[in-house]
């Protein structure tokens, strides 16, 4: 029994849903497994205390100095805290060590009065931890193979998704191609300013999907009888286990954790397929508009002094450009094309129903076979 165990502890990993392991730990290796990560976030965080535009080469280098002298006293610092040598390399990694990792890239922006760098190193270092623990604790990199496969594995459906839903997407955003106002706003963007736009309409489509996340859950996992759960385990590590008769499935709730962990599926499930329209929609802006955009014209509808050009090429007597302002454009558009077919996706009845028919009968056999696991574990 103990095998049959292992064998769907291993089947849900797998697909990313390690939560439904119970009990289930992340480890507490999770941050000595990655201190590689660490160690290279740790440097760059430190790295915010130089000042490349406005220091000369001579000052930076001598900043750098002491950099490295500050993070490695804050490594010997917390060695000794921790009654170890002082330059050993730690194998286990703490609190101590997590404190050291968020504080000690802040300290040399702090010794030259740099005080929104040493903001700005605190904040990647908490993210950079966050991260590290999200995608190790819900498996995420499992979690995306999964729902890649998945989706290729039913690229007929897809396949008729997009072509029902594509033309329209393409009528309404190329006239927002074509647009002045449009490349005036999105053409002039740069840096992180542009990054955060972007992320915007990323943030907008997660949080539409999310909204809609508990009630999908509670479709999917209504079982009214044990029955219907042997049914569902076949083909699975629980097909053939001794599942009752009688009682009622739903007496075994789904924690916070696992959920959310479901819930993740379900997005990543959508997200590939979003992910996809949105790059495809972006390369088609970025040859349309190198087909049919001449330099003339982007300079008159982004009212730049000068049109930063990345390649020039001729063919049959016209000058092909493709310029930074394109590239931006044809990023902004493919965006917020992948938040409107989030939207779409999610409130259309054809689109919605059609997805759901691939993807729900998946989740429902990982639901049951919890179920099945969990009896198991009960009976042990």
């Amino acid at each position: 029994m103990q095998s049959r165990r292992t064998e769907m502890e291993q089947w849900f990993i797998r697909r990313g849903l390690p939560h439904f392991i119970e009990p289930y730990s992340a480890g507490p290796d999770v941050w000595s497994r990655a201190s590689p990560v660490l160690l290279v976030a740790y440097v760059a965080g430190g790295l915010h205390g130089l000042d490349l535009k406005n220091w000369s080469w001579q000052r930076n280098l001598a900043a750098g100095a002491v950099v490295v002298a500050l993070l490695f006293a804050t490594w010997m610092l917390t060695n000794r805290l921790r009654h170890r040598p002082a330059l050993s390399r730690p194998r286990e990694l703490g609190v101590p060590e997590l404190a050291a990792f968020l504080i000690g890239p802040a300290l040399p922006s702090l010794v030259f009065e740099q005080w929104g760098d040493a903001a700005q190193a605190v904040i990647e270092g908490a993210v950079v931890l966050a991260v590290i623990y999200l995608v190790t604790s819900y498996g995420a990199i499992p979690l995306m193979r999964w729902a890649a496969s998945q989706t290729f594995s039913r690229l007929g459906s897809v396949g008729r998704m997009l072509t029902r839903a594509l033309p329209l997407l393409l009528l309404f955003t190329t006239f927002l191609f074509i647009n002045a106002e449009v490349w005036q706003v999105a053409g002039t963007l740069q840096g992180p300013v542009y990054i955060v736009t972007l992320a915007l309409f990323f943030l907008l489509g997660s949080a539409f999907v999310l909204s809609r996340i508990p009630e999908s859950i509670r479709a999917v996992n209504d079982f009214h009888d044990w029955t219907e759960v042997t049914q569902l385990v076949k083909g699975t590590p629980a097909e053939g286990l001794a599942l009752p008769t009688h009682g009622d499935p739903r007496e075994m709730p789904l924690s916070a954790r696992q959920r959310v962990n479901i819930g993740l599926v379900s997005v990543f499930s959508q997200a590939i397929l979003i992910t996809f329209v949105a790059v495809v929609l972006a390369m088609f802006f970025m040859l349309f508009g190198l087909l049919a955009i001449p330099e003339a014209t982007t300079a008159s509808w982004t009212q730049l002094a000068e049109v930063h050009v990345l390649a020039h090429l001729d063919v049959g007597g016209r000058s092909l450009v493709l310029s930074e302002s394109l590239l931006r454009v044809s990023g902004f558009l493919g965006a917020f094309t992948g938040m409107y077919f989030t939207v779409v996706l999610g409130t259309d009845a054809t689109y919605r129903g059609e997805f759901a028919e691939d993807a729900a009968p998946q989740i429902r056999q990982a639901l049951a076979v919890r179920l099945a696991y969990r009896h198991t574990s009960q009976s042990e």
